[in-house]
């Protein structure tokens, strides 16, 4: 199935305005980012209150979700245990858990609740979290960095890794533009687009290689224009069958996934666009800058 007929579609010749559009959303982003400071990060990573509450009555994660809205606590999550709609964790900024235990008391009844447990996220568990996470991306980058130097050349595998970090800082530009917070699931999510990225990436770059292959022809940027064209059609059908999973996730999936499918979303239509804009661009670049002859 093909969804654009034979295109022709001068991919390259256009990189420079997709340079442009990056450096402006990835230079905003990030200055929020900074910004923001602390405020980007959720309690899994700056430490905070838990508790986990029951009830004697049947009580939905949303009623629950609506009275901590009213009580301005800042950020926090409500996640549903078990099935029976009797029980919830609920992670809050620090020193928030009794100001949540009294509107939870006000709402549903003193005697319909109980406080199952009570405890706190240290500041120094969170620090050790984002240090493991740091480590998990790093050693992901450094593998995909072997992989793609042994599997292509060494050239290719740094324009993909570079097109990796800007997927990533893409989306963290977009999560500090909407005043969204990085927590677990946000950080499963940028370790998910790490993967899919390079993934798109490789079906290009395969194409690239079976064309030099074919026309040993030194003309890179028409060889690298036709690759791209012939894998457009798989590249947007690829991630539009993503796009619909994580549209459902993001509509249907409850707001404990919210960020998580946002991050997805924003990252699937992010790498789509670094595949066909960006890695290939880079290796093109170095090209003109300093000329090699592939050997693939």
């Amino acid at each position: 199935m093909e969804l654009v007929k034979n295109p022709n579609i001068d991919f390259l010749g256009k990189r420079k305005i997709a340079y442009l559009l990056s450096i402006i959303i990835i230079i905003w982003g990030m200055t929020t980012f900074f910004m923001r400071g602390k405020k980007n990060f959720g309690v899994d990573f700056i430490g905070g209150d838990l508790l986990q509450i029951g009830f004697k009555n049947k009580v939905s994660v949303s009623e629950v979700r609506e009275v901590l809205k009213k009580i301005n606590i800042g950020y926090f999550t409500v996640q549903a245990v078990g099935t029976e709609g009797k029980e919830v964790i609920i992670k809050s900024n620090p020193d928030t858990s009794e100001k949540v235990i009294g509107a939870l008391k006000n709402r549903f009844g003193e005697n319909n609740i109980e406080i199952k447990s009570k405890s706190i996220v240290s500041p120094s568990m969170s620090i050790s979290l984002r240090k493991k996470a740091l480590y998990a991306f790093l050693l992901g980058i450094v593998g995909i960095l072997f992989y793609l130097s042994v599997r292509f050349e060494f050239r290719f595998a740094v324009g993909a890794t570079i097109a990796i970090f800007h997927d990533l800082l893409f989306v963290l530009s977009a999560l500090a533009l909407t005043g969204k917070q990085i927590d677990a699931t946000a950080i499963a999510a940028l370790l998910t687009i790490a993967g899919y990225s390079v993934n798109d990436t490789v079906v290009v770059f395969d194409r690239i290689r079976e064309n030099i292959r074919k026309t040993r022809s030194d003309d890179y940027i028409t060889i690298f224009n036709k690759s791209i064209n012939e894998t457009l059609s798989r590249t947007l059908l690829t991630s539009l069958t993503t796009l619909l999973v994580v549209l459902s996730l993001f509509f249907f999936g409850g707001e404990s996934l919210h960020t998580f499918s946002f991050a997805l979303l924003v990252g699937f239509i992010i790498g789509t666009y670094s595949s066909i804009f960006i890695a290939s661009s880079l290796i093109i670049d170095w090209h003109r800058i300093k000329p090699y002859k592939f050997k693939l």
